[in-house]
């Protein structure tokens, strides 16, 4: 067997010679290779790592069914991002130039798996005809494809997902790992990290459905036909909610209690699964900003709405800006690139910086921060937007709060409460402070206050049933089922805490829950959990 060492670096694409992308960006599709036992051969690199052996996809209906939908459906327009994405990319003064040509060569790929689930990947080798072997060192959605997900749409949507993976890396380097064990899912609570890079390749999947032209998806959308039932399984509701929720800015409420918290001895585990996956909201319940940052639907929400406002889509900057992402001289943007694109080709600038600024804080804090800092001119917008959306959660309880009231009073349609107490001026003026930079965008976040209770374990996925993983959680977001996890907590004491904690916004310190009646031996057991934290550190997800 020859092998051929061609190496491809990271997230590399063509860059056009004339300032506009192809008309249809192109994507590789490929099978895995598998030996005697259905298992995926893998090969080592020059680097010592083990790297899986692919080969280009034979012709077939069901590959042929694939172009088409990379072509024409909202597929082909996340490739011109991730090409946008990848350029900018080998346009940074520190890549290397010896090997231009070979590196802007490498089309996206798709790997047509065995494996259950969508995946973003790096790293392959791909072996020909001849079973020659180079090495392509780039990224790739690893997929299950069938003819009845792309007859769905399920493919057009997942695809796009996760290539927002690989879009977001190649633009960031990553944005670490989180503390947090949970599965994440659009309903779930996690970490900060793990919910911004999943928000963002969420907030494609409504973007997908809005431009599809899939019968049934379009169906599914207009409520036409009865999926009450297909619903009853946990991946088609959340499904539903990665479109539904996300437009209706449904995340930023809490969940109800879960009914068998009342009982008198309930299920732990039980409860917390359940808490997990309810797809109910309570309208007037609204989240704090820590628990809005680790939300992934939130963060998929702020996306959404960002790459669909009209004033950041249709403000184009100087054509020296679109350069780097066209690999040529652009004389009139806006024929260059569609209003959808401007904005995101602002956001992957925004990306870009994400880089070097600070770690510790939340990554959408961070963007927004970095966008308004990049386009000035666009600041006030983007803020109002991230505010109004959170409903200022990350910046000012008192307009949170406000809000939630008024939210509550317009529910029970008392206008003169409603009159008398709404604080739409507040919100007007803490955009501006904002704006002006008299206040932080996340004045009111906090310190995060990670806990890990060894004694009660998860399971990876909330339909596992091997637990494996403590239950780490984030004593300023965990829910009433996270802290009856915790010895000594019962409904009572959890909910006397949650209490407490939205009177203070969060807690600074394991000292502030004696305030809140927490007895000093609950209190120990958490300081005892804190050093087990820290000795766990972050989660290293699939």
């Amino acid at each position: 067997m020859k092998i051929q060492i061609a190496a491809v670096l990271l997230l590399s694409a063509g860059l056009a010679t004339a300032a506009q992308l192809p008309a249809t960006v192109p994507c590789e599709i490929l099978i895995p290779v598998l030996d005697a036992g259905k298992t995926v051969v893998t090969a080592i690199a020059p680097d010592g790592r083990a790297y899986p052996v692919f080969r280009p996809a034979p012709a077939g209906k069901l590959v042929e069914n694939i172009r088409t939908e990379l072509g024409k459906s909202f597929a082909q327009q996340v490739l011109r991002l991730d090409r946008y994405a990848r350029n900018l990319v080998a346009a940074r003064p520190e890549t290397a130039r010896t090997l231009v040509e070979e590196r802007l060569a490498a089309p996206m790929y798709l790997l047509m798996s065995a494996e259950e689930g969508g995946f973003a990947r790096f790293g392959f080798w791909l072996e020909d005809a001849a079973a020659t072997r180079k090495l392509v060192l780039s990224g790739y959605v690893d997929l299950v494809v069938s003819q009845n997900s792309v007859e769905t749409g399920d493919f057009e949507e997942i695809f796009s997902h996760e290539l927002g993976h690989l879009i977001l890396k190649a633009l960031t380097g990553g944005v670490g790992n989180g503390p947090s064990r949970k599965m994440h899912q659009s309903m779930s609570v996690t970490d900060y990290p793990t919910a911004f890079d999943e928000g963002y390749a969420e907030h494609f999947q409504p973007l997908a459905r809005d431009a599809t032209t899939n019968a049934y998806l379009r169906k599914l959308m207009s409520g036409v036909s009865a999926t009450d039932f297909e619903l009853f399984w946990l991946s088609a509701a959340d499904g539903q909610l990665r479109t539904d929720g996300v437009k209706r800015n449904l995340f930023i409420h809490r969940k109800p209690l879960p009914a068998i918290a009342l009982d008198p001895h309930p299920d732990m585990y039980r409860l917390f699964i359940d808490q997990e996956t309810s797809t109910a909201f309570l309208p007037t319940e609204l989240k704090n900003g820590q628990e809005m940052m680790a939300s992934e639907g939130i963060i998929a929400t702020l996306f959404y709405r960002i790459v669909n406002d009209d004033q950041l889509r249709k403000h184009y900057l100087e054509p020296s800006f679109y350069q780097r992402f066209l690999g040529g001289p652009v004389e009139a943007p806006a024929q260059a690139v569609t209003p959808y694109e401007n904005v995101n080709l602002k956001l992957f600038a925004a990306m870009e910086t994400l880089r070097s600024t600070e770690r510790n804080r939340a990554p959408m804090i961070n963007l927004v921060e970095q966008y308004a800092k990049l386009f000035p001119d666009e600041a006030k917008r983007i803020y109002a937007i991230f505010i109004e959306t959170t409903w200022g959660a990350t910046v000012s309880q008192q307009l949170a709060s406000g809000l939630a009231h008024a939210a509550a009073e317009g529910a029970r349609g008392d206008i003169a409460a409603f009159r008398q107490d709404h604080p739409f001026p507040l919100l007007d003026s803490t955009i501006a402070q904002v704006v002006e930079r008299k206040i932080a965008l996340d004045a009111s976040l906090g310190s995060e206050l990670w806990v890990a209770n060894t004694a009660f374990k998860i399971a990876p996925t909330v339909w596992g049933t091997k637990r494996s993983e403590p239950l780490t959680m984030n004593l300023n977001t965990a829910s009433v089922a996270e802290w009856m996890s915790v010895p000594g907590v019962d409904l009572r004491m959890a909910r006397k805490i949650i209490a407490a904690r939205d009177a203070r916004g969060v807690f600074r310190s394991l000292d502030q829950l004696r305030e809140a009646g927490v007895p000093s031996d609950v209190i120990a057991r958490l300081r005892e959990m804190q050093v087990a934290m820290a000795q766990l550190g972050d989660y290293k997800r699939e």
